[in-house]
């Protein structure tokens, strides 16, 4: 397969470089290497628990720096990579860098969340390591070979783009990623997202892959796809799968279709009414903003501390 390698050209950004952590160079089994930033606890606070936290397609790691710098907070140390091609592991050459990948969706969780998951048992030996996947980085993680190490899994709106499953007050998201984006793509050959305003720059594979949203995961892998699935099945972790009922790609139906994916596990589900939350809207990027932190945050530390939930 051709490939993209080497380190990735950083587009320093001082103002985000400044926030606490330490950067981290992952290297995958491919030799691609990953830009990652790791946030510890305090010697006093310390659980002894990492958390790797998996991020959406097209949304950079550094959006979930401060969910990570409060897991930190709360005595873990957490782990956020952006995945090739995508934010500060994006290829050198910018554009021309990005058309000559030939990545796809899986490869974020076979070859790189499944190297940050390695990198987390190096620096760590003997810590417990739990995950948190968001959107795409739920499954992404299942994905990963070395995902039997974790040992929770939090989802938070985790689906797979399977269009029929969106909400049906959503028509615009079918146009949008589903004809759109790969029509661009395929002019392109990779997807500007950043230019048009819709999440960052993603390689063309990946963009393809979202957009054919096949309803069965292991028909977008492909080759092997059946292999890989299977290996998912065997997962044993404890999974707790929340999502917002006004998200409207992580809707009942897609949350379920990536859960029968993991039929060894055990799952418990939690809805977030945006009500019950004291706000308008949440949404499918919701969760991770600094809004929510006192109102969420807390209660998904909670549970990947101790596996339990308090029931508001």
């Amino acid at each position: 397969m051709t490939q993209s390698r080497g380190n990735a050209e950083r587009r320093p950004n001082t103002a985000i470089d400044q926030r606490p952590g330490t950067d981290v160079a992952i290297e995958c089994a491919d030799g691609y290497r990953l830009a990652a930033r790791s946030f510890a606890p305090s010697q006093a606070t310390d659980l002894g628990m990492t958390a790797v936290i998996t991020t959406a397609t097209g949304a950079k790691a550094s959006y979930y720096w401060r969910y990570a710098e409060y897991l930190a907070s709360r005595g873990f140390r957490a782990v956020v990579a952006d995945y090739r091609g995508i934010g500060r592991s994006a290829p050198a050459g910018g554009a021309a860098g990005l058309r000559g990948m030939a990545t796809r969706w899986h490869e974020w969780g076979t070859l790189d969340i499944d190297a940050v998951i390695a990198w987390a048992l190096e620096d760590g030996p003997g810590r417990q390591l739990v995950g948190v996947g968001h959107s795409f980085g739920g499954l992404g993680v299942c994905l990963a070979p070395r995902a039997p190490a974790i040992q929770r899994l939090l989802m938070v709106g985790a689906q797979h783009a399977h269009w029929p499953d969106y909400a049906a007050r959503s028509p615009r998201a079918f146009w949008q990623w589903h004809v759109t984006m790969p029509t661009i793509a395929a002019v392109t050959g990779y997807f500007p997202g950043r230019r048009l305003g819709w999440l960052e720059d993603m390689p063309r594979g990946v963009a393809f892959d979202w957009a054919r949203g096949r309803a069965n995961f292991a028909d977008t892998i492909g080759r092997d796809g059946q292999i890989v699935m299977e290996r998912v099945a065997e997962l044993e972790f404890d999974v707790l799968a929340v999502a917002a009922t006004d998200d409207p790609f992580a809707t009942e139906a897609a949350i379920e279709r990536l859960l029968e994916y993991l039929p060894a596990a055990s799952v418990e589900r939690c809805a977030l009414e945006p009500a019950e939350l004291g706000v308008s809207e949440i949404g499918h990027l919701g969760v991770f903003h600094e809004r929510f932190k006192d109102a969420l945050w807390g209660r998904s530390a909670e549970w990947l501390t101790t596996g339990h939930r308090t029931k508001e």
